[in-house]
């Protein structure tokens, strides 16, 4: 059975064998991490052809990159840090194409008001989004991901790397301050 410091320097060698021309070294790499890559871009992804899609361009990008690796710290660690950034980045560029393909804020201006007569629910779901749209960008990915799209805190937690704690202040913060904003443009309104 291989320890740790076993697969450690059995890593150091095979990319040592790659920077010398050794591709073949690549592929007992691909080998070796694939499950593990596979399964963090399926933690992030949620589904396996995306999980899939994910592993492979990571994969690559890994293999791009491998002469940046110094072997200060183990290839694993390297690459578990290399997939979840790139997994992350993924997630936020995908989550950006979807907000700005956003139509309304339905569901997240439900959250704050009941759906009354359909003209005056239009007119606060409008407000909602207009003062959404000038949230900080991650108070308003947050709010989108949590009441748009159903994502749970453990969600959160690992799209924005915080604790969980630090996910519900962040969420109740960035509803206190819808909450806020819209009161005091209602206030406005009336005293027009």
């Amino acid at each position: 059975m291989k320890t740790g410091e076993d697969t450690f320097l059995l890593d150091e060698g095979l990319i040592s064998q790659y920077k010398q021309g050794d591709v073949n070294s690549l592929g007992v790499l691909y080998s070796r991490y694939y499950n593990k890559v596979f399964n963090k871009c399926l933690s992030f992804a949620k589904n396996y052809d995306d999980a899939f899609d994910l592993t492979q361009e990571v994969i690559l990008k890994a293999f791009h990159k491998i002469d940046t690796f110094k072997g200060e710290s183990k290839f694993s660690t390297w690459l578990y840090a290399l997939v979840h950034n790139y997994c992350i980045e993924s997630y936020r560029k995908k989550q950006k194409i979807q907000q700005e393909n956003i139509e309304d804020c339905y569901h997240l201006a439900e959250y704050f008001f009941d759906a009354e007569e359909s003209d005056a629910f239009e007119n606060k779901s409008s407000s909602v989004k207009e003062i959404l749209a000038n949230m900080p960008n991650m108070d308003k990915m947050m709010l989108l991901m949590k009441y748009e799209q159903n994502k749970s805190i453990k969600d959160l937690q690992i799209i924005f790397n915080l604790s969980a704690s630090a996910v519900k202040m962040r969420l109740q913060r960035a509803r206190h301050k819808i909450e806020k904003i819209y009161n005091e443009n209602q206030q406005l309104a009336e005293a027009v």
